[in-house]
């Protein structure tokens, strides 16, 4: 209604009110109110206004409309659904006994008001925040996981049927953010959890080695190497279902999350303190690390590692030692920031809870034309470029137009052009801000100057990526907080990515160097990969005019079955991730849909067909899949091939070289492919 107006309480105190006439007046009912800027979720029985619950790190429950609450552990069923952090609550409004919960860890269901939880385990819902991938066969992904650690797992198996749980293995423990992986030597990966907790992995041992920046201590501190600890991730404030009265400190009692107790508490997980590692520091120097902490690795050497805090952080020998820039940020103190409104100098919930550091850098990006053209972004809006390796650095955010005045924005993101050194693009987040607008640019200059290439990408959504594609200069990519988008002329105009991919905050952006993938991080669907881009790289304005065209076509490899790999028994109860056609796909461009018969077929060196496909007509860019099986005997089933590629083991013609052509339109087009044998299957 139009009178309706908040509480008039005082902001240092928190609790449940209610209210019977719209929101016109309230009465205090208790003081429960869990982690309010991450939580205080409140779901009403919709058949009885004295069952409350409120979303928390568990689930509280009231029957005395909010007087009193009590976990569901307490009220007699389970402690939490299937994971800890919850944010959502659904409550069926024709059976109260069926309720629905979103966490940190998936969906849960309850047919029983709480008592009992059924997890569904049947789609990816995995909040990813950053993806890269090695350069084995068939290549693993990995990735970082809101509140579910680092992981990595192959893009594709061997065995029958898709990708299991099982496939995947655990490299990092909180909440995983970015990862890297060296190029040349697979087993060697570095993950970062929350602020600024890295290390590195060697996978042959499963030993971890903290990597992260230390100072040495300042006067008479020796022994204190290194910061206090933030506190450990998520669960400030107890239970979170704090009873009238309670005690601070007790079970239940409320915690104001951010204040300096919690700031000193115990380490998190992994990678603080340790020896000083920081060659140029001074005693006692500090630093900041944002809640994601990027870590990245030279395009031109992986044992140069590249880490920000708010300083960047270079390492000569995989983070062994390191040497720091100056302080890049603006060197804002987060207690003067006002928050929604209120002058940061006035008592509030939950203050700077999320917010363990603020003025860090937030995205690095180094060139891969020139060793040493480095950039780096900050969340207070500054955008820095180095041109020397790290040693000096030059400002150039202030150059961004169309910013408003005096913006802290974050800097989501800076990607280095692949074709030219002065280039690069950058990605601005103002959401923070309450500025939900798009904000995409470019510079050719070294940021002298910048020009926007948001063009016509939805006015309503925050951007969290940008990618320049390594193969075709004006093809870009962009993940928002409603999906993927993609550009063919280097941004002048976006069209949505929607092969099947859904709408969901799009995180990461990653094309894989050697397959063509385009691997993508989702915050809520987990990783989606698009199977050889070759297509959209090479869907120049040339190709378009001509009435048919045969993309080059990826080497295929013949891959042997791997008999260790287990198949799922879990029935339809166990989600299975799509494992990747076998063989190879043909791709090709029809400027006009065809009116008459589409034929692909496949020659070996001695010109003959070894196995002969029908296309699809469609206008634009059209694909079958050939498994690399050869034409089955007359009057036998084909097995895959055609646009499915999944029929089972077939025999797989010999390695070599073999010739497509695409007959449509009464013209021929050819191609060559390459069939590899497969070597690699005792890689692990």
């Amino acid at each position: 209604p139009a009178d309706w107006k908040p509480p008039a309480v005082d902001p240092a105190k928190s609790g449940v009110f209610r209210s019977e006439n719209k929101g016109g007046t309230w009465t205090v009912m208790g003081n429960c109110n869990a982690r309010p800027m991450y939580f205080s979720q409140l779901r009403i029985d919709p058949t009885n206004d004295k069952t409350i619950y409120v979303a928390g790190l568990p689930v509280a429950k009231s029957l005395d409309g909010g007087k009193t609450f009590a976990t569901l552990e307490e009220a007699g069923g389970n402690f939490t659904p299937g994971h800890v952090d919850q944010h959502a609550i659904w409550i069926d409004p024709k059976n109260p006994k069926h309720i629905m919960e979103g966490n940190d860890g998936g969906l849960d269901i309850s047919w029983d008001q709480g008592r009992t939880w059924d997890f569904v385990n049947t789609m990816a819902t995995g909040l990813a925040y950053i993806v890269t991938a090695d350069m084995r066969r068939p290549y693993f992904v990995y990735m970082g996981l809101q509140d579910n650690g680092s992981w990595g797992g192959p893009s594709a198996v061997r065995g029958r049927g898709g990708i299991m749980n099982s496939d995947w293995f655990g490299i990092g423990g909180g909440d995983g953010f970015y990862t890297a992986v060296d190029p040349t030597d697979y087993n060697i990966v570095i993950t970062e959890s929350q602020d600024g907790n890295t290390n590195r992995y060697d996978l042959r041992t499963g030993r971890g080695t903290s990597i992260r920046p230390v100072p040495p201590p300042a006067a008479g501190r020796a022994g204190e190497a290194g910061r206090a600890g933030g506190a450990g991730r998520g669960g400030r404030g107890g239970r979170g279902a704090a009873q009238p009265g309670a005690a601070a400190g007790q079970p239940g009692a409320p915690v104001q999350a951010g204040a300096a107790e919690a700031q000193a508490a115990a380490p998190g997980f992994g990678g603080r303190g340790g020896p000083p590692n920081v060659l140029n520091a001074a005693p006692g120097d500090q630093y900041r690390f944002n809640w994601n902490t990027p870590v990245i690795l030279s395009p031109h050497n992986p044992s140069i590692v590249w880490f920000g805090g708010n300083r960047l952080f270079k390492s000569y020998n995989r983070g062994e030692t390191w040497v720091a820039s100056a302080d890049l940020t603006r060197q804002v103190d987060r207690n003067t920031v006002s928050l929604m409104g209120a002058p940061g100098d006035r008592t509030q919930l939950s203050k700077n809870d999320g917010v363990t550091s603020y003025s860090t850098i937030i995205s690095i990006s180094e060139s891969p034309v020139m060793p040493g053209v480095v950039w780096a972004g900050t969340d207070d809006g500054l955008v820095q470029v180095s041109r020397d390796g790290g040693v000096t650095f030059t400002e150039v955010g202030k150059n961004l137009p169309g910013l408003p005045a005096n913006h802290v924005h974050w800097i989501s993101r800076i990607d280095a052009s692949h074709f030219d050194a002065g280039t690069a693009y950058v990605a601005v987040d103002g959401h923070r801000s309450d500025d939900l607008k798009p904000y995409v640019f470019v510079t050719r200059n070294y940021g002298q100057s910048f020009e926007s290439v948001t063009a016509n990408l939805p006015s309503y959504g925050n951007v969290q990526v940008i990618r320049e594609d390594p193969k075709n200069r004006n093809l870009l990519y962009v993940g928002t907080e409603f999906g993927l988008f993609i550009s063919l002329d280097g941004g002048k105009e976006w069209k949505r990515f929607m092969n099947n991919y859904p709408t969901v905050r799009t995180d990461d952006v990653l094309v894989h160097p050697r397959d063509n993938d385009l691997i993508v991080a989702t915050h809520g669907r987990s990783i989606w990969i698009a199977d050889d881009i070759t297509p959209l790289q090479q869907l120049t304005p040339d190709v378009q005019a001509e009435d048919a065209h045969l993309f080059d076509i990826r080497p295929a490899i013949a891959y042997l079955n791997d008999q260790q790999h287990g198949q799922q028994v879990g029935g339809q109860k166990v989600f299975v991730g799509e494992n990747a056609p076998r063989g190879t796909a043909i791709s090709y461009y029809l400027k006009s849909a065809a009116s008459g018969d589409v034929k692909v077929s496949i020659a070996d060196a001695t010109g003959k067909v070894v196995r002969t496909l029908d296309g699809t007509k469609q206008m634009g860019i059209n694909r079958v899949m050939w498994n690399l099986a050869p034409n089955p005997p007359q009057g036998a089933p084909a097995g895959g091939g055609g646009g499915g590629g999944r029929g089972g083991f077939a025999q797989a013609v010999e390695p070599g070289t073999y010739v497509v052509t695409l007959s449509v339109g009464g013209k021929t087009y050819t191609k060559p492919v390459n069939v590899l044998q497969d070597r690699w299957l005792g890689e692990k």
